[in-house]
């Protein structure tokens, strides 16, 4: 019987993490559709047969580049909302940050995201995730919406920074990363209600934050 130890299991993590590395430039480069599971293997210096060992198909192989690409901005963010006092400044860190991150070191990713090659089924993956997030943060820090109004300002904030995301990336917007990840944090804040001294506020503390302790790139 396998038994893994602690060298095995770093040796497991660095192929994997190579694996993960060539599908993100390739996927970046070539797109989504025109990069194979063959690719990724020789780009890596890999075999097919190691990269099928950690994902089973491209689909899980974007999913989990994306995921574990995103998750150390979402553990970052929440760290610092949760230092700021809760309602709109919570909310703006989270924003900004990950509107910050998806316009500078992750810009790739996102234009992959927004690319039309790339599975719609991804797309709305990865919209879903940002929906489930956000409606947590919502319920934390707006908890005198009511559902309806909450599931309203969901659609309303998620639609509005992913078409600002994607239409920034694509080129057809042309606007730095700091001035995006402002007007979205202002322009949802003022449709929850928030009066503008609070808005402002809220956006200067996101933007301090981020400045201070951006989290480092992964993968």
């Amino acid at each position: 019987m396998y038994r893994q130890t602690a060298r095995s299991a770093r040796v497991r993590a660095a192929s994997r993490g190579k694996l993960l590395a060539a599908a993100r430039r390739l996927f970046t480069r070539k797109g989504y559709a025109a990069t194979t599971m063959r690719d990724v293997a020789r780009a890596a210096r890999s075999s097919v047969g190691n990269l099928y060992f950690y994902f089973e198909n491209k689909d899980q192989l974007i999913r989990t580049l994306l995921e574990e690409t995103r998750t150390p901005v979402w553990a970052w963010a929440d760290a610092a909302a949760a230092a700021a006092p809760r309602g709109a400044a919570r909310v703006a860190i989270i924003t900004y940050a990950n509107v910050m991150r998806l316009l500078t070191s992750d810009r790739d990713l996102m234009r992959l995201i927004a690319q039309p090659g790339t599975p719609p089924a991804v797309s709305r993956w990865a919209m879903e995730v940002h929906r489930t997030r956000l409606r947590g943060n919502l319920q934390e820090n707006f908890p005198e919406l009511s559902e309806p109004q909450r599931e309203l300002a969901i659609a309303a904030w998620s639609g509005a920074v992913r078409r600002s995301l994607d239409e920034v990336v694509l080129g057809e917007v042309p606007a730095d990363p700091e001035a995006v990840a402002e007007f979205v944090v202002r322009w949802n804040l003022r449709g929850l209600g928030v009066p503008e001294p609070e808005v402002a506020k809220a956006i200067g503390t996101a933007a301090q934050a981020y400045a201070e302790g951006a989290p480092a790139t992964q993968v």
